[in-house]
C-alpha cells in the first residue's frame, strides 16, 4: 500500500511538471521542496539552486520578513481554500529584478508531508497592460479636462467680448467703456498687467489712457517712444509686436525696469490713424499662442471701435450744439427781431398819432402792449431752450401759457389756454407735452391762416390730455407727409413717452392735435 502511495505521489509531481505556470512546493517549515521547469524559467534559477532554501529567497527583501511572520497562515490558508483567489505580489529574480506575480495556494499530503503548493503566474505584460491602459485613461481624462477648461476658457472670452460690444452700444464715456476692455482683457489673457496707450503726436511718450496693474516706475515711461520698446515698434511698424523674453533682445529698457519678461503689443488703428497701442505685460518669460495674438487684436479692434464711436459723437453733439444755434439765431430773428421791430414803429408814430386821433393812439398802445408781452413770451421761451433744466423745473401750465403769448405776440393770432382739473406729470412726459405744443402752435402761426387757436389741459381720472385747436385752412392729413410739418416729430415724441396723439384735420375745418398720456 505504501508503495502505491508513493507511486500516485510521483505521478501527482510528474503531472505538476509538466504545468504550463510556475509551481513551488514548499514544506511546512517554509523551505522549497521542489520547483517545476515553468517556475525555474520564471525566477532564472536552476531547480537545484532552489531546493532546500527558504521560500523568501523567491521574494524582494522588503517584503520577506512579512512573508515569514505570516508562513503559517499561508500553510492554513492553503489547507482551507485551496487555489484561493490569486494573490498579485512582486517576485524576486536571480538576477535581482523584480517583477509581478499572480500566486495561488493549495496543499497536498506526500509521505505523510504537509505540502504546500504556490501556483505562480507572471503577470508583467498583464500589469504593463494595465498600466498602459490606466496612463491612457489619465492621459485622455487629462485631456477631457483640458478640453473642458479650454471651453469655457472659449465661452468666457464670447462672453466678454460680447459685453464689450454691448457696452460700446452704449452712450457711456469712453474712459469707461476702454477701462472696462483693459479689465476683460487683464481677466481673459490671465496678464500680468495690460495698457492702453495713447501715441504722442510730438513724439514723446505716450500716454497711458487706461490700466490694470501696471508697474509706476519712471522708466516705464522711457524708451516706448515710436521705434523703440514693443509699444513704440507696435506703433511704427503697424503690427503686433511679441517680445517673448526681453533679457535676450534690447526693447528700450521698459521691461527690464517693469520687471515684465514678455510682452504682446498690438497697434489701435482708428480710420486709418495708428492712435496708440493696447500692450499685455507678462512677469515670465512665454511664448504667445496664434490664438492669444488674434484675442489681442480683437481687444485692439475693439478699443479702436469705442474711440471711433467716441470721436463720432463728438462730432455729432458740435453739430447738434451748431444747429441748435443755427434754430435759436433764426429764432430770434423771425420772432422777437421782428417783433421788436414791429414794436419800435409803433413807438416811433405813437406820439403823432396820439395828438392827432387819441381813439387809434389807445389802439396802438394796446398793440404795442401785446407785442411787448409777445416778445417777452418769446424770450423767456429761448431762455428754456438754452437752460433744459428750467424746463424740467417748469408748471406745465405756466408753459403753455408762455406759448401761448409768445405765438399771439409773434402772429398777432389770439391763443386761449384753459385748464381742467388738477394734477401732475413725470418729468419726460412733460417735456413732450410742452414740445408737441409747441410744434402744433408754430404751425398753427406759420400755415393755418387762423383766427384763433386754443389749447385745453385736461387732468382726468386714469389719464392726462393736451389739445391744440384752430379755426383755420385744414388740410388733408392722409395726404400729408410725415416730415410735412413736423407731424413725425410729434407721432415720436408721443411714442417715446408711451401717449397716444391723434391729428385730425380737413380742408378748411381747421386741426385738432390731442395727445393722450395714461397712468
Amino acid at each position: 500500500m505504501e508503495i502505491m502511495q508513493e507511486y500516485y505521489d510521483e505521478t501527482h509531481l510528474t503531472y505538476l511538471e509538466s504545468a504550463p505556470i510556475g509551481v513551488v512546493v514548499v514544506e511546512e517549515t517554509g523551505e522549497i521542496a521542489r520547483v517545476n521547469a515553468r517556475a525555474e524559467e520564471i525566477f532564472g534559477y536552476a531547480r537545484q539552486d532552489l531546493i532546500g532554501r527558504p521560500m523568501e529567497a523567491l521574494l524582494p527583501r522588503r517584503f520577506r520578513h512579512i512573508h515569514h511572520m505570516h508562513r503559517n497562515d499561508y500553510f492554513e490558508t492553503s489547507r482551507s481554500r485551496p487555489m484561493g483567489v490569486g494573490l498579485e505580489l512582486s517576485g524576486l529574480r536571480k538576477d535581482g529584478t523584480e517583477f509581478p506575480v499572480e500566486v495561488g495556494l493549495s496543499h497536498i499530503q506526500i509521505g505523510g508531508r504537509d505540502l504546500a503548493l504556490a501556483f505562480v503566474s507572471d503577470i508583467t505584460v498583464r500589469v504593463q497592460a494595465a498600466e498602459a491602459l490606466r496612463r491612457h485613461a489619465s492621459e485622455l481624462e487629462q485631456r477631457v479636462a483640458e478640453r473642458t477648461r479650454e471651453i469655457e476658457r472659449r465661452r468666457q472670452v464670447a462672453e466678454g467680448l460680447h459685453d464689450i460690444l454691448t457696452i460700446l452700444n452704449t452712450a457711456r464715456p469712453l474712459e469707461e467703456i476702454l477701462d472696462y476692455i483693459v479689465e476683460q482683457a487683464h481677466r481673459l489673457l490671465a496678464t500680468d498687467a495690460v495698457a492702453i496707450y495713447r501715441q504722442n503726436g510730438k513724439g514723446g511718450p505716450p500716454q497711458v489712457v487706461a490700466a490694470r496693474q501696471l508697474d509706476e516706475h519712471p522708466a516705464i515711461r522711457e524708451g516706448i517712444a515710436i521705434g523703440q520698446g514693443a509699444v513704440g515698434r507696435a506703433v511704427h511698424d503697424g503690427k503686433p509686436i511679441t517680445i517673448a523674453d526681453p533679457a535676450e533682445e534690447e526693447s528700450g529698457g521698459m521691461t527690464r525696469a517693469g520687471r515684465y519678461r514678455s510682452v504682446l503689443a498690438v497697434p489701435l488703428n482708428v480710420k486709418g490713424e495708428v492712435y496708440g497701442s493696447i500692450c499685455l505685460y507678462y512677469r515670465s518669460p512665454r511664448s504667445f499662442s496664434l490664438e492669444e495674438r488674434e484675442l489681442a487684436v480683437a481687444f485692439a479692434d475693439q478699443a479702436a471701435l469705442a474711440i471711433e464711436n467716441a470721436r463720432l459723437r463728438e462730432q455729432v453733439e458740435r453739430s447738434a450744439v451748431a444747429a441748435e444755434r443755427n434754430r435759436l439765431a433764426r429764432d430770434l430773428h423771425d420772432a422777437v427781431t421782428q417783433t421788436l421791430f414791429s414794436t419800435s414803429l409803433i413807438a416811433d408814430v405813437l406820439p403823432r398819432l396820439w395828438h392827432r386821433n387819441q381813439a387809434e393812439g389807445e389802439r396802438r398802445l394796446a398793440e404795442l402792449r401785446e407785442l411787448t408781452r409777445g416778445a417777452l413770451a418769446e424770450m423767456r421761451a429761448l431762455l428754456l431752450e438754452l437752460r433744459p433744466s428750467a424746463l424740467l423745473d417748469a408748471n406745465l401750465t405756466d408753459l403753455l401759457q408762455q406759448l401761448a403769448e409768445a405765438v399771439t405776440g409773434r402772429a398777432r393770432l389770439p391763443v386761449s389756454v384753459s385748464v381742467r382739473g388738477e394734477g401732475g406729470l413725470p418729468s419726460e412726459t412733460k417735456v413732450a407735452f410742452y414740445r408737441i405744443a409747441q410744434e402744433a402752435l408754430n404751425n398753427v402761426a406759420k400755415h393755418s391762416q387762423a383766427k384763433h387757436s386754443q389749447v385745453e389741459l385736461c387732468y382726468d381720472q386714469g389719464e392726462i390730455s393736451l389739445l391744440i385747436e384752430d379755426n383755420g385752412r385744414g388740410f388733408d392729413v392722409a395726404q400729408a407727409p410725415k416730415s410735412h410739418l413736423g407731424l413725425g416729430i410729434m407721432r415720436e415724441r408721443a411714442e417715446a413717452v408711451s401717449a397716444q396723439l391723434t391729428i385730425d384735420s380737413e380742408i378748411g375745418r381747421g386741426t385738432r392735435v390731442r395727445v393722450v398720456w395714461k397712468h
